[in-house]
């Protein structure tokens, strides 16, 4: 099955609701958030956080049969900002990193300008807004 398939993206919320209910009932971590198969727990606490990394790799390998990425396996401080899902994230803000804004450039078309205006409207500064609206300018004419 494709990984871009919607069943197979129906099939991973359906697998990993198990994961969500361990996490959130389990272990009580203070932020946890899931989308597909990519996740993130917040915690304050890196001792805690240590933990509940341990515990969640464990259900997934011994009970849902799953492994975990080590490249994407890390535990960050929050001031280093944390990419997830194509934004960068920081105690401060967020921006598009610069692979999804190439993407969303490249993928430009007449039936998607509003959904990526969205996207660059909520995610980076005025002179990448500006940059982006040129692209628009530029395939519409």
């Amino acid at each position: 099955m494709p990984i871009g398939n919607l069943t197979s993206q129906i099939f991973a919320n359906i697998y990993l609701n198990e994961l969500d209910r361990f996490v959130k009932h389990k272990l009580r971590a203070q932020a946890y958030l899931r989308y597909g198969d990519d996740f993130i727990m917040v915690e304050n606490d890196p001792e805690k956080l240590r933990f509940f990394r341990t515990k969640a790799i464990d259900f997934l390998k011994n009970i849902l049969k799953l492994s975990v990425n080590p490249k994407s396996d890390r535990i960050l401080k929050s001031h280093h900002g944390l990419k997830f899902l194509g934004i960068k994230f920081w105690p401060t803000g967020r921006t598009l990193n610069k692979r999804s804004l190439r993407r969303s450039g490249q993928r430009l078309g007449g039936s998607n300008i509003s959904s990526y205006s969205g996207l660059i409207k909520n995610h980076c500064n005025r002179k990448r807004q500006k940059y982006f609206n040129w692209l628009i300018c530029e395939k519409l004419l």
